[in-house]
């Protein structure tokens, strides 16, 4: 809680929200509509009361119909545009079984996302709902060893300098089979990002 007199920050989500609801004249009972984020959630972000987590993000997207990087690096949509994330400077989500940085999301119009990943399962968890969203998912392997679960095929083992593209709406887990955590690197569809755990929240955002 911020303390009385101090300035509250609004992340760039909350800030972007607020300027394209003004823009187009929608109310926060719109958005709600659009996107099945309530009311009081739309609200809060607008004031840095809170963030949202990933598949939000994703789902606030999808219903303004306009890229995920519109919302998180507003402003870059220029072309010949480059975008670089130098080391540890991506921002940050966390789930249950992964640690995800962002990288290279400045350049809008994008729906791809870039991402690398820590991987702290160390076994599978039947109980944990399965990643999964629209189109294809492609990773390599950085360091350490990584198992592939998928709904269809049998648990697949990664090493480093593996990689694999598989269809990604397909239902996926990763583990980490080594005596440290696997490290991989990830490309995906951004639209229609799902994990019904919905357990992406922000750990923190780096600043340069």
């Amino acid at each position: 809680m911020p303390e009385v007199g101090e300035k509250v920050k609004v992340s760039a989500i909350g800030l972007r929200l607020r300027e394209l609801r003004k823009e187009h004249n929608w109310t926060l009972t719109e958005i709600t509509r659009r996107t099945g984020i309530s009311v009081g959630t739309l609200s809060k972000l607008e004031n840095g009361k809170t963030e949202l987590n990933f598949s939000s993000v994703s789902k606030l997207a999808v219903g303004l119909n306009v890229p995920v990087t519109d919302l998180t690096s507003p402003g870059q949509a220029a072309k010949g545009r480059r975008a670089i994330t130098t080391g540890g400077k991506g921002e940050l989500f966390r789930t249950q079984d992964i640690d995800y940085e962002v990288l290279c999301s400045e350049v809008a119009n994008q729906h791809q996302g870039y991402f690398k990943a820590v991987i702290k399962a160390r076994k599978f968890d039947p109980d944990l709902p399965w990643h999964h969203h629209p189109g294809q998912e492609f990773l390599y392997v950085l360091s350490g060893s990584l198992e592939l679960h998928t709904e269809l095929y049998e648990p697949l083992l990664l090493k480093s300098g593996d990689s694999i593209l598989f269809d990604s709406s397909m239902g996926h887990h990763y583990v980490s089979k080594g005596r440290k955590p696997a490290e991989i690197l990830v490309s995906m569809s951004l639209e229609g990002y799902q994990n019904v755990a919905d357990s992406f929240r922000p750990k923190r955002k780096n600043r340069s």
